[in-house]
């Protein structure tokens, strides 16, 4: 029934909106302020145009009394989706009271869930900017604490400051390029460079590709002492215990030489040079772009423009994007995580696709993170990369079969019967169990010692559960049918309530 009523609203939609409306767009003055993003949603036109759908609470429809009555004003167990908390009314004819009545539990869950997520958000946040206040950027372009311990040798690993950047998009070069002249006038671009040190970043940047350049095929794993075994190990034939003595008793000339071959890349110049000192000390990525640029870019039309003018006004434009010191990165990083949480829902679990995981999200897994931190996480989950090898994925198949369930999910449809003039609700139970093949040499079970344990053991507890659960049920219920004679006489205490349950059936695939 959920299903259903879920596709009907979409329906509904498609025939009426846009093409149904009495006054279609431009025309249409709501159309218009959904269409061009001023305000409003399709949501909000289909509610005020063609009807509200299917109310829920918390991810399903309204729950039935124990008198069997979504709402004192239905029969029990009305099948009808009106009963069920589907509203066919709109805003703009009005809707029926019980229509109104199912609303308004709607909207009181919302006031409910906004006012529990902005307290719980909102004390996230003030925790997270209490532990994060203390980090600043110092003037050396380090981030410290407030004792003055480092935790970042560079903000962003870059330096950069995110709002500066605009400019060192490759995109925005040409632009840079036209205005070549303005800005060396306007900024005194020569002066600043002369105060520079524009040389060492570069040399370095060069020392980087010859080494890329010599070394293009070689393993960059490869080791001095592993060139040296290399050409030793063909005359030691019984052991290779002598290696180590012999790249030990070395002079060193000798090895010298396996270590030419298996030096290591030069570290990135970011590593090395400050880029508020050194010009051109910059990330290799955005070097990287700038050379390709240059090399695409033709300077024979602007006698004032060279290739390495523009390569240094564009390493001068990155200079000027590094984060001044003294900004309060933390707050920034604080304000970063708290802004998004009040966003999102409180929502603990989600189907994440698959029958057996469900996942903690949202800001219950934010706190599980950062406030809790606790060694036993509610759902934990692990990503394995393996490799596409025949005797990796084997044994990742034999793991899988090792951690695999025997139950793989369970689905139960209620339906509604009557028999003797009585009303049943009627619920049938399909157990789908994995293939015997997952799990039949890890478990050391068969199919049918998992069905006589099912039959034996399992079906009675679940029957008695059931039986508890209605007994409960039914010491609270309500007679809704007309009193007779017989009612009259008695006092009361014999009536009996009509919420029953009438069968259940058992199914089980995958059985073999």
């Amino acid at each position: 029934m959920s299903d259903l009523s879920a596709d009907f609203p979409a329906f509904i939609l498609k025939v009426c909106m846009p093409v149904g409306l009495h006054t279609a767009f431009p025309d249409n003055n709501l159309q218009l302020m959904v269409q061009s993003g001023a305000k409003g949603s399709t949501v909000n036109t289909m509610q005020i145009s063609c009807l509200l759908g299917q109310i829920e609470l918390e991810g399903r429809r309204p729950p039935l009394m124990p008198s069997g009555k979504f709402l004192p004003c239905f029969q029990p167990y009305d099948p009808s989706p009106g009963a069920g908390g589907f509203v066919s009314g709109r805003f703009l004819t009005g809707i029926k009271p019980q229509e109104f009545f199912f609303h308004c539990m709607a909207g009181r869950e919302g006031l409910v869930d906004t006012a529990v997520k902005t307290s719980r958000s909102g004390y996230l946040q003030r925790c997270i900017i209490k532990h994060l206040e203390g980090l600043v950027v110092q003037y050396d372009l380090t981030v410290r604490d407030s004792d003055g311990s480092v935790v970042q040798f560079l903000y962003g690993e870059d330096g950069l400051d995110i709002p500066k950047t605009p400019f060192l998009q490759p995109r925005q070069f040409p632009f840079i390029e036209d205005n070549f002249e303005v800005i060396r006038r306007s900024q005194s671009l020569d002066s600043v460079l002369a105060r520079l040190d524009a040389q060492t970043a570069g040399q370095h940047f060069d020392a980087i590709q010859r080494w890329k350049a010599k070394r293009e095929m070689l393993n960059p794993r490869r080791g001095a002492f592993l060139l040296f075994s290399k050409k030793k190990l063909g005359k030691l034939k019984d052991s290779t215990e002598g290696l180590v003595g012999q790249w030990h008793s070395l002079d060193e000339a000798g090895r010298a030489k396996y270590l030419k071959k298996a030096s290591r890349c030069p570290e990135p110049s970011l590593n090395l040079f400050r880029p508020d000192v050194c010009l051109g000390s910059v990330s290799e990525n955005f070097h990287g772009i700038t050379e390709k640029y240059l090399l695409e870019t033709s300077f024979g039309l602007n006698v004032f423009l060279s290739s390495v003018s523009l390569r240094q006004l564009l390493h001068y434009k990155w200079q000027r994007s590094l984060c001044d010191p003294g900004e309060a990165v933390g707050l920034l990083a604080a304000q970063s995580i708290g802004e998004p949480s009040t966003q999102m829902t409180l929502n603990t679990f989600h189907f994440a696709g698959r029958g057996e995981m469900n996942v903690t999200l949202g800001i219950p897994r934010l706190r599980e993170i950062l406030m809790v931190a606790s060694s036993k996480i509610k759902t934990p989950m692990m990503s394995i990369p393996v490799l596409h090898s025949k005797k990796a994925l084997k044994k990742a198949k034999m793991l899988r079969k090792k951690l695999a369930r025997v139950l793989q999910k369970v689905d139960v449809v209620e339906t509604l019967q009557e028999r003797n003039f009585q009303k049943l609700r009627v619920f049938k139970v399909t157990f789908h169990l994995l293939h015997p093949d997952r799990y039949s040499e890890d478990k050391l079970l068969t199919p049918n010692q998992i069905l006589h344990y099912m039959e034996t053991r399992f079906f009675h507890l679940l029957l008695d559960a059931i039986k508890k659960r209605t007994a409960r049920l039914s010491s609270i219920a309500v007679e809704t049918r007309k009193a007779t004679s017989t009612d009259k006489d008695t006092d009361g205490e014999g009536a009996a309530g009509t919420s029953r349950v009438g069968f259940f059936v058992f199914l089980i695939t995958n059985f073999k």
